[in-house]
């Protein structure tokens, strides 16, 4: 077996688990009932991202989905949050995806008003 460097080391890909692949597809599926597109992304670490809107993206490990919502925490900083299902995720997020849409939907596609 050849030997890897260590800059080398971090480039070797793990395949998403058959559970991660799953749990992302699965979030998709709830999330277009919805009416909301996601994007799945499987990351060089094993793990997947689900795309939502810009800003507001979700990690699927195999054992929980977290994201950053788009409410500030009670200090004003980034308020991490998670779910361990994803149906309650995507019940979650379809909120999320709602406040990030009406807030920065550019003004030239914007509807009069």
């Amino acid at each position: 077996m050849p030997a890897l460097h260590v800059e080398a080391a971090a480039l070797v890909c793990r395949r998403p688990s058959a559970e991660v692949r799953r749990i992302a597809e699965e979030l998709q599926a709830t999330l277009a009932r919805r009416g909301i597109p996601a994007y799945i992304y499987y990351l060089e670490d094993g793990q997947a991202a689900v795309s939502l809107w810009q800003g507001l993206l979700a990690r699927v490990d195999g054992r929980i989905i977290w994201w950053t919502s788009p409410h500030p925490s009670r200090r004003g900083g980034a308020l991490r949050t998670f779910a361990v299902s994803p149906a309650t995720a995507a019940v979650r997020l379809a909120d999320h995806y709602a406040t990030l849409r009406e807030k920065y939907v550019p003004r030239l596609y914007a509807h009069p008003e």
